[in-house]
């Protein structure tokens, strides 16, 4: 800036300009004093503070500026606009100060501006090799899950997926819609495949609904039935009809279940109480089958096998005169009877078999044989003992012993038959 301006006119002096006592504030420039204007809203004073105030607002808009540029946090969009200001506050003074400060805070600021822009740029690079990597990471996520039949869980993963790949940030876009097709391609192969299970199973439980409807009928069939044996046997087959087929859905499996099972128990209550009923009538008839059991019973061990054949004849014929007994004794008193039927039939068989001819004949041919062994070997050890063959005799005699056990256990067998 050039000297101070002093003159008639002056009134209030500033460092860099002054104002005269019309109100009007000039700067100091080198080519003269230069009019900013005119302040009539006040004295000369206030006319010179108000320009010099615009002069600092701008200098202290302009220092921040630099310090949020230097600090990374500025948009150098946003400080187009302030480098205009600069520029028009240079070459239309509109404000008292020194603004030679202007020219060299430009310079920074051009300065700063392409730093930063440079750093914007390698971080959008950078941010655009992460958001392609990520996307194909995304797609081969997809197409790993393209033959999952986890179909809510993975249903849900790929609208995961779907919701990143939405946020994530553009790049090539050559290769982002290769990408995006083979990820699109993933989808569509899983959820063609959810819609055709879930279309299956739609017409799997339509046809279940049908037969577990045919079932129940069939049941409301039987449900009244007193053929208890053949009603519970069609029962327990319609059951197992039953639990062959797939559910019905969320909504009729339960309600169609309780159908079913509620015909069931009134069938089989009905058989229950009419064969506890039975049960008290059949009581006299247990306490006659009880006394014919210890008759039997008394008959063990067998002693006199025809004697007890002809009590046991006896016996069965009273035990079926004596007609039916409850269902809990059945089982238990036929078995006790059973033993000693079994009992007599065993020892008629030993009797019978002793008696066979050729089980005779075998017996006494086994004695034959042994007898005839052990002549042998006595001749043996008579003939060892005149050869002085001590060795020869001790082995002998040793198995003599075994053959004349053998022959008097022949003996006792045969002893038996006959």
């Amino acid at each position: 800036m050039g000297p101070e301006r002093k003159d008639a006119t002056m009134t209030v002096s500033h460092p860099h300009g002054y104002a005269d006592e019309e109100g009007n504030v000039f700067l100091n420039a080198e080519g003269g004093p230069v009019k900013l204007g005119q302040y009539v809203a006040g004295t000369p004073e206030e006319g010179v503070s108000f320009f010099a105030r615009k002069y600092h607002d701008l200098v202290s808009e302009v220092e921040l500026a630099i310090s949020r540029l230097r600090d990374g946090k500025a948009n150098p969009d946003a400080i187009k606009t302030l480098v205009e200001k600069i520029e028009a506050a240079i070459a239309n003074p509109s404000m008292l100060g020194d603004l030679s400060v202007f020219h060299v805070h430009k310079a920074e600021i051009e300065q700063l501006t392409e730093k930063v822009r440079a750093e914007i740029a390698e971080k959008k690079a950078a941010a655009k090799a992460a958001a392609l990597a990520r996307r194909e990471e995304i797609v081969a996520l997809a197409e790993s899950l393209v033959n999952s039949n986890q179909w809510k869980s993975t249903g849900e993963k790929f609208k995961e997926l779907l919701d990143e790949w939405k946020t994530l940030q553009s790049g090539d876009r050559g290769k982002e819609q290769e990408l995006w097709k083979r990820f699109s391609h993933s989808r569509t192969v899983f959820d063609k495949a959810r819609r055709t299970y879930f279309q299956n199973l739609d017409t799997a439980r339509t046809e279940a609904l049908q037969a577990k409807n045919a079932l129940i009928k069939k049941a409301e069939e039987l449900a009244e039935s007193t053929d208890w044996a053949a009603t519970a046997n069609a029962f327990k087959s319609l059951m197992a009809d039953w639990k062959k087929l797939p559910r019905t859905g969320r909504g009729n499996t339960d309600t169609l279940w309780d159908q079913f099972k509620a015909l069931q128990d009134k069938f089989f209550d009905a058989r229950s109480a009419a064969l506890s009923a039975r049960d008290e009538e059949l009581g006299g008839n247990l306490t006659v089958k009880l006394a014919l059991l210890e008759k039997a019973e008394a008959l063990l061990p067998i002693k006199d096998v025809e004697a007890a054949k002809s009590a046991m004849r006896d016996i069965q014929e009273q035990w079926e005169k004596a007609g039916h007994v409850p269902r809990a004794d059945k089982e238990k008193i036929e078995r006790r009877l059973k033993v000693v039927e079994d009992a007599i039939r065993n020892v008629h068989e030993q009797i019978w078999h002793r008696s066979k001819p050729e089980v005779i004949e075998r017996a006494n041919g086994l004695v034959t044989q042994f007898e005839a062994s052990l002549a042998k070997i006595d001749k043996q050890i008579a003939d060892a003992q005149a050869a002085n063959k001590s060795d020869d005799v001790a082995r002998l005699k040793a198995s003599r012993e075994q053959v004349e056990a053998l022959l008097v256990a022949a003996r006792d067998g045969a002893a038996t038959l006959g």
